[in-house]
């Protein structure tokens, strides 16, 4: 259990100050900026929390907000017992400590409030507790969230880094893979990149809080976000976000990156960034206006409240989506019909092959491509209902979206070539009106899915599954439908004398059947015994490559696996080349 910190009192003690440190680094980091805060405020008490949040932590940042939340609670309390409420308090953030400040602002505001994860050394707070509406006394005395190199989509390997910090990152995600497969628990870092369950949340709760301020009169505090010149570490399109984020004020930060921004020292270049924290610390918005930035060149995405509905077309493995667009038309002139106002979503994930779909973390991060895109959607069309439409690994995002995300809804979802474990918890999800009907194309003759996913089912190995090949199990003809069955094989639901009928059940949530069904007669009898089978089939093509490796090579297995380890070194520099 973390131990909390002791408030430093000062002064009159009218304020209260929350500084915290980035990821890896420990609240003596902060040094420079305790001392600015120290001149500019004489009276505000500061506490600085450590968290943790160490290389190797496997601490979930939803925990850790709560932590801190405990922490202002207890200083709340203190102070209330000693001299009265704190007149004013402002959250301060480096980095990481950036989005957990807004994550404790969120939760203190009673917006959507989560449970502390269960294995934090944490408690869930108990002090300061919240009124009727689910916020609590001190979260109305907040009055300012200063954000220094935020990473506010999280983080990304992409481009803007440079080569050598690129293949670091990459690296570092392969032991973070490691350590998630041995503990069963994500590292730390894993929880704030780009679309992690964590950081999706709190972008859609942030939306709402600003939405619900004027109601509940908490959740409308300035929010300043101080932007590096230089920032190696985090993208532009990760350090901001432009729709969450659209009434941030936006600083300039001269001659800093993400590291050295809260280095403030008697230099010229520490006494510019002290000067332009100092204005953030004490200045009112109307102040700060002539030195606010433009954080894009392009405008701001425009809201529209008319929306009704926003219809996600997603495809699968090994398909560049190029039947998307064509499926969301069909969908969009039913609606037009109906005099209602729908838009559709057909972002590409781009290529993506087998062999990284059997990889669970390769498979993961494509879910969190789709909740990132879920995330800036909402921001868009706030009053608008979400359904989806997906083939193959289309499929298992949304599955995997929906356990894993409780901001994530979609009212009708139709499912095609789908690579989703037949034992499927719809019925939890219906009952929580998460989602509202289901439907389901099964194929006569899907070997795609009989002899991959369920083999992977079969061995219990991983969240993968035959419902393409099977159907579901909890599927009742009322809220979960099945096609059963189509005739072909894994794109057979694709065929274009299937999408009025896709579009129907998107637009209406009516079932329309085929008009001459098949029966289980029609399925594919060599499909359906490869599938029983589909353990056995991988084995024996997998004795089959060893063998002929060892037919290759000759009897020499140090040759045979130095090869092997050749071209797995191949592979992995073409993948690290390929994602820069």
């Amino acid at each position: 259990m973390l131990r909390r910190p002791e408030v430093e009192p000062r002064g009159r003690s009218t304020e209260l100050v929350v500084l915290l440190h980035a990821y890896t680094l420990t609240p003596d980091s902060l040094v420079h900026v305790r001392k600015v805060v120290a001149n500019e405020l004489p009276d505000a008490d500061i506490v600085a929390p450590a968290i943790p949040a160490g290389v190797f932590s496997l601490s979930d940042p939803l925990g850790i907000a709560w932590y801190v939340v405990s922490v202002i609670d207890r200083a709340w309390e203190v102070r209330n017992v000693r001299d009265g409420e704190y007149a004013r308090i402002t959250l301060v953030g480096h980095s990481l400590g950036a989005l957990i400040a807004r994550k404790v602002y969120v939760l203190a505001c009673g917006e959507n409030p989560e449970a502390p994860f269960e294995s934090v050394p944490t408690q869930t707070p108990t002090e300061a507790a919240p009124d009727q509406s689910g916020v609590r006394g001190w979260a109305r005395c907040v009055d300012r969230i200063i954000l220094l190199a935020a990473m506010n989509r999280g983080w990304s390997i992409s481009h803007h880094m440079s080569l050598g910090r690129a293949i670091a990152w990459w690296v570092g995600t392969l032991v973070g893979d490691a350590l998630a497969f041995f503990t069963g628990r994500p590292p730390l870092i894993f929880g704030i990149r780009r679309g992690a369950p964590f950081l999706t949340q709190l972008r859609m709760q942030w939306l709402s809080l600003r939405d619900h301020a004027p109601q509940k009169g908490a959740g409308g505090a300035l929010t300043v976000q101080l932007l590096g010149s230089i920032d190696d570490m985090v993208s532009p399109d990760d350090n901001i976000d432009l729709v969450a984020g659209r009434d941030f004020v936006y600083l300039d930060v001269p001659h800093s990156g993400h590291a050295n921004v809260i280095e403030m020292g008697d230099s010229a270049i520490g006494r510019a960034r002290a000067s332009v924290f100092q204005k953030a610390l004490t200045m009112s918005r109307k102040e700060l206006e002539p030195d606010e930035v433009r954080p894009a060149d392009l405008p701001l995405p425009a809201r529209r409240d008319e929306v009704s509905d926003v219809i996600f077309v997603v495809h699968g493995i090994r398909d560049l989506g190029y039947w998307t667009n064509k499926i969301a038309r069909r969908i969009k002139a039913l609606a037009k019909a109906e005099h209602r106002v729908f838009e559709t979503e057909t972002s590409s994930y781009g290529y993506f092959p087998m062999l990284s779909f059997l990889l669970p973390s390769r498979r993961r991060e494509k879910v969190e491509w789709l909740m990132d895109q879920y995330a800036e959607a909402k921001a868009l069309y706030p009053n608008a209902e979400f359904s989806f439409v997906g083939h193959s690994n289309g499929t298992y995002l949304v599955a995997r979206a929906l356990r894993d995300y409780t901001c994530c809804r979609f009212k009708h979802v139709v499912f095609a070539g789908s690579v989703v474990a037949t034992t499927y918890e719809w019925r939890g999800l219906l009952q929580a009106g998460r989602v509202k009907g289901v439907l389901n194309y099964v194929a006569t003759g899907d070997w795609v899915v009989a002899l991959f996913p369920k083999a992977i089912q079969l061995l219990g190995l991983q969240d993968l599954g035959s419902a393409g090949h099977d159907g579901f199990v909890q599927a009742d003809g009322r809220s979960v439908h099945e096609i059963e069955y189509v005739l072909g094989s894994h794109n057979a639901a694709l065929a274009e004398d299937n999408w009025d009928a896709m579009a129907r059940f998107v637009v209406e949530g009516a079932t329309v059947r085929p008009p001459k069904p098949l029966d289980a007669e029609s399925r594919s009898r060599l499909v359906m015994f490869l599938g029983y089978i589909s353990p056995v089939v991988w084995l024996i093509i997998g004795a089959v490559l060893v063998l002929g490796g060892w037919a290759i090579l000759g009897a020499d297995w140090a040759e045979w696996l130095k090869t092997s380890v050749l071209i797995a070194y191949g592979y992995a520099i073409l993948k690290i080349l390929t994602r820069l």
